[in-house]
């Protein structure tokens, strides 16, 4: 198994920072999300959206360099 990290910062902790940075709730062990509980998977925010779709380009990047050719 290979660990693959965000490679990113914490997002919005600090008074230049916005709510809308990736990583704005400074996960480091994976992608993180906060939405309210009453409401659907459409109420997830903007910013975690982009840190999931960040993690999961580092993912496949690292999965590519991982694979193997196939023998023919």
């Amino acid at each position: 198994m290979h660990w693959v990290s965000l490679g990113l910062m914490p997002g919005w902790n600090t008074t230049t920072s916005s709510e809308y940075d990736d990583n704005r709730l400074g996960f480091y062990l994976g992608a993180g999300a906060q939405t309210w509980n009453d409401q659907g998977p459409d109420a997830v925010h903007t910013a975690d959206m982009s840190t999931a779709r960040h993690l999961g380009a580092r993912v496949a990047t690292q999965a590519l360099r991982y694979q193997r050719p196939v023998a023919s």
